[in-house]
């Protein structure tokens, strides 16, 4: 599963005065936060902005100093699956953002979200191949539907419940009423699959 499903993130930590202090970290999810975002593009720049970080202290002086937290990604994964975090939790209580968010078929990773080391440029690049959607007005009661492409009758796939039928492409990326985008799977574009 590992060898499909993770990759890694790098978690870089920058004090004005000292070193830089590096961890590694691995994910099967990428999960994203898109409240104040429209787009997954968006939400990747902020998975990797520049965090200010407070009460930092200085290993040779113990002082605070100014530092910074970023995030790069060092290690992608064949499947990438991406959590979009339309439920909010506050205050004990899960709520559903609904709104518009634009997602792509195409999803290419570029220099300011990658680490140095990761790996060459084709390999950075994404096809989408699976939306799971959530559906309804609040985050404890819904409904789960899924798209995905079938490669053999070449197109898109819509499975709710009982239900199976084919999807234009605009419906895959632009779903209506209180269904939004849950997860999205992406499939590294340089691996083929039968057909």
């Amino acid at each position: 599963m590992s060898d499909i499903f993770a990759g890694q993130l790098k978690s870089s930590i920058h004090r004005n005065v000292d070193h830089i202090t590096e961890n590694t970290q691995p994910f099967l999810t990428l999960p994203l936060n898109i409240e104040k975002v429209k787009t997954v593009r968006e939400a990747l720049k902020v998975l990797v902005s520049k965090n200010i970080l407070e009460g930092v202290t200085s290993s040779k002086t113990n002082e605070k100093v100014e530092a910074w937290e970023q995030i790069t990604l060092c290690k992608l994964p064949v499947i990438l699956i991406l959590h979009l975090k339309f439920f909010k939790y506050s205050n004990y209580r899960c709520t559903k953002i609904i709104k518009a968010f634009d997602f792509e078929f195409d999803l290419k990773f570029d220099s300011t979200l990658i680490s140095s080391e990761t790996q060459s440029p084709i390999e950075r690049q994404y096809k989408l191949f699976a939306v799971v959607y959530h559906e309804g007005k609040n985050a404890n009661i819904g409904h789960y539907v899924t798209d995905a492409f079938h490669v053999g009758y070449n197109c898109w796939i819509r499975y709710d419940d009982s239900s199976v039928k084919t999807v234009q492409n605009e419906d895959v990326l632009k779903p209506q009423g209180t269904r939004v985008p849950y997860l999205l799977f992406y499939r590294k574009s340089d691996i083929f699959l039968p057909e």
